[in-house]
């Protein structure tokens, strides 16, 4: 097997692992997956207030790309107390690190700003380190999300 396919099988095992709740083994709504939230501003100033909020928090901001031609733009922003919490478990776990899960696009005229709900780390790796980082995660970027959509 091709280290491309063992990869593209992990992928798609992480996917449906995340897609059924840990609880029922049900599929999970969009709503439980992903946190949206939607902003009178243009995507571009958006995205410079996520980078200047991360900045005044000390948060490490690792850019945005623009993808989908365009349509997209992706912001990596990490929160150093998050990766703390992580650590402890072991370095493999760094690829569980809220980073680089928020998307900027417009949707009918306004602008939405999507975010992968912090709980996913705990449904791919259930370990009591990513319950724990997911419960940090939620209201940190719960607020900044709150603040750059004004």
């Amino acid at each position: 097997m091709t280290p491309a396919t063992t990869m593209r099988r992990a992928a798609m095992a992480a996917s449906a692992v995340l897609l059924m709740s840990t609880a029922g083994g049900h599929a999970q709504s969009p709503n439980d997956i992903f946190i949206v939230k939607s902003s009178s501003k243009a995507p571009d100033a958006v995205v410079a207030a996520i980078k200047s909020y991360a900045e005044l928090k000390k948060w490490p901001h690792l850019g945005e790309n623009k993808v989908k031609q365009g349509e997209v733009t992706l912001v990596k922003v990490c929160i150093p107390e998050v990766a703390g919490a992580l650590w402890p478990v072991g370095l493999q776990v760094s690829a569980l690190l809220p980073c680089g899960n928020v998307g900027v696009y417009s949707k009918g005229g306004i602008t939405e700003v999507s975010l992968l709900h912090p709980r996913y780390m705990h449904v791919l790796y259930p370990h009591a380190a990513t319950e724990r980082a997911g419960a940090i995660a939620l209201p940190l970027f719960s607020e900044m999300l709150d603040h750059v959509t004004r």
